[in-house]
């Protein structure tokens, strides 16, 4: 019974008009909408900030340079008071300048720079991940949006069957009508009845374009009117996987962030030792103040700077580190607990569509046959035409209830598979 109602539920969403020519795809509708995203374009904008940031860095570990000047007039300069006789010491100008160029080489930094650029390579790559994430939510809105594109263009193929069904039948009792053998009042009621769901069927089609137009903004070409929504197709094997969604490995992410930025802060407490060079020019010279006139110098060396003692600053930082770190554990424990809750609802709703569809499969065979003895009933006089009309509405009713629990069925399954992150 389990495989006669699902071919069946397959031929009734199977292409019944040529009308529906082109088809689409959700997996096609999914990766242009998300292609598309303005989201999107943040990955490159990430990597380049990250780039730009990596390259400051490497200049840290090339030579550093700087040209300064200064001028100053004194108020007063240091005067010796003593005259020895046969040497002439100048006197101090009041007027005084220097123009240096000062050089360093990074020698040692505890690791800075290297750790500092990792720490960036972690940030982008967090970064880029989240924007995944934000991309993945894209994908529950276009589901929604392709099924209900789906059930209305089901829907007004059901319906369009039913009108071609009563209009056979309207021409068979308008010929009874003109042969005087059947009241012309039967044909109007059966008349009336193709007017109601070409009416349905008007407003099953307002819906459906209206989905459209939606689902073509967001993969930015337009979908023609006759276009045939695909059912997807999905291996049995996709429902034992574990959860795989982007969020989780975010927050691995985040977290190895985090780790990258304890390693900077523990390179910051380091020694850091330079080698320096200074050229320049002074008057008077800097180095010996008894050579007055303007004099070229040079210095050469080595600094060393060590903070070894920042009143437990680095110590605090490590732990508010570790404290994010134990958020986003928290952050990631809670996400799964939820996804996996989520998972336990999309599989309830594909249990539940299996048991209406056998239901629905019942009720629509034995509607069927009590359809056909109505006709003949009605043919022959038994009963009216009002009455095998209600028998027949409920037949339609049996049919798109099946049509639809099929559907249903079928997008819970792709709600489970897109809520573990496996599809």
């Amino acid at each position: 019974m389990k495989h006669h109602y699902i071919i069946l539920l397959v031929i009734m969403l199977l292409p019944i008009s040529s009308a529906y020519s082109q088809t689409l795809d959700l997996d096609y509708c999914q990766e242009r909408a998300r292609s598309l995203s303005p989201i999107k374009k943040q990955e490159l904008l990430y990597k380049s900030e990250a780039s730009l940031n990596i390259k400051s860095l490497n200049s840290l570990n090339l030579p550093q340079s700087r040209l300064n000047g200064e001028y100053n007039y004194l108020s007063d300069v240091m005067d010796i008071g003593i005259d020895i006789p046969g040497l002439n010491i100048a006197e101090i100008p009041k007027n005084q300048y220097t123009l240096t160029l000062d050089v360093s080489q990074k020698i040692y930094d505890g690791g800075y720079v290297k750790n500092a650029k990792k720490m960036q390579e972690a940030q982008m790559a967090a970064n880029v991940k989240g924007m995944e994430v934000d991309l993945f939510e894209i994908k529950g809105m276009i589901n929604t949006l392709y099924f209900n594109a789906i059930v209305y263009q089901e829907n007004e193929k059901l319906l369009g069957t039913v009108v071609d069904e009563l209009q056979k039948q309207l021409e068979k009792i308008m010929s009874q009508v003109e042969n005087g053998a059947m009241l012309k009042s039967h044909a109007d009621i059966l008349n009336q009845q193709i007017l109601r769901i070409q009416q349905q069927i008007l407003e099953v089609q307002l819906g459906r374009k209206a989905v459209i137009n939606m689902l073509s903004d967001w993969i930015g070409e337009t979908i023609p009117p006759n276009t045939e929504f695909t059912l997807p197709l999905i291996a049995e094997q996709d429902f034992i996987k574990d959860i795989n969604r982007p969020e989780q490995e975010y927050f691995d992410l985040m977290e190895d962030n985090l780790e990258s930025q304890k390693k900077v802060l523990n390179a910051q407490v380091l020694p850091n030792l330079s080698g320096i060079a200074q050229l320049g020019i002074g008057s008077p010279n800097p180095l010996n103040y008894f050579e007055v006139d303007a004099t070229e110098y040079y210095v050469v060396g080595a600094r060393l700077k060590w903070n070894f003692w920042d009143w437990k600053q680095t110590s605090r930082k490590k732990k508010v580190l570790e404290i994010n770190k134990d958020i986003l554990s928290s952050k990631k424990e809670d996400f799964e607990k939820k996804i996996n809750i989520a998972s336990i609802r999309d599989k309830s709703n594909i249990e539940t569509y299996k048991q209406l569809i056998e239901k629905d499969q019942k009720i629509l065979e034995l509607q069927e046959d009590i359809v056909k003895k109505s006709y003949s009933q009605f043919q022959n006089g038994v009963i009216t035409s009002t009455e095998y009309i209600i028998e027949v509405n409920k037949r339609t009713e049996a049919q798109l209830n099946l049509q639809i629990h099929g559907i249903q069925k079928i997008q819970s399954e792709i709600n489970y598979l897109t809520t573990k992150g496996n599809l």
